[in-house]
């Protein structure tokens, strides 16, 4: 992962923690912004962005998966704001918080909403962007996170069926 202060692709260890800070800051300054497809606020709490770098395990990302995503954050802003489609939903019962004395832990409703975007045509890149609730209907919505859902190497390749004609 990294080789005498170099993250792969040739990202210095010193560009990634500006690109850190720079990500960060504008973090904090979002607040919350309004999703048209889920009709509500979604906060920007330390939860999203913990989860932009740590993974489910709380272990730390490795560089470059962290690095796609601060690099593609402002895109996921801009699909909040303008999606108007949720195209991917799932709901789990999670547990939630620390153990307690007894090693119990509360458990919640989860749920997680997926909109995609195509990001840019002439870069072939789509972007995925999640937004996550605890607690069903009595919770807030939250930025969760933001990937590279794909990005296609060949020109040919072909977006959706052959199938599609023109009614």
């Amino acid at each position: 992962m990294q080789q005498g202060g170099e993250i792969k692709s040739n990202f210095s260890l010193e560009e990634f923690k500006k690109l850190k800070e720079k990500t960060e800051n504008e973090y904090k300054k979002i607040g919350k912004i309004y999703c048209p497809a889920l009709k509500s606020e979604i906060i920007f709490n330390s939860d999203g962005f913990h989860h932009l770098r740590y993974d489910g395990s709380r272990s730390e990302r490795n560089k470059s998966v962290q690095k796609n995503k601060f690099i593609f954050f402002h895109s996921a802003v801009e699909i909040i704001k303008k999606s108007t489609t949720i195209q991917e939903y799932r709901r789990l019962l999670c547990p939630i918080g620390k153990r307690n004395r007894n090693g119990f832990r509360k458990t919640s409703l989860v749920e997680w909403f997926g909109f995609f975007s195509i990001t840019s045509f002439l870069r072939m890149t789509r972007v995925k962007t999640v937004v996550r609730r605890v607690g069903g209907e009595n919770g807030q919505y939250h930025f969760w996170s933001v990937m590279l859902f794909w990005k296609l190497s060949n020109k040919n390749n072909i977006i959706g069926s052959k199938e599609i004609e023109d009614n």
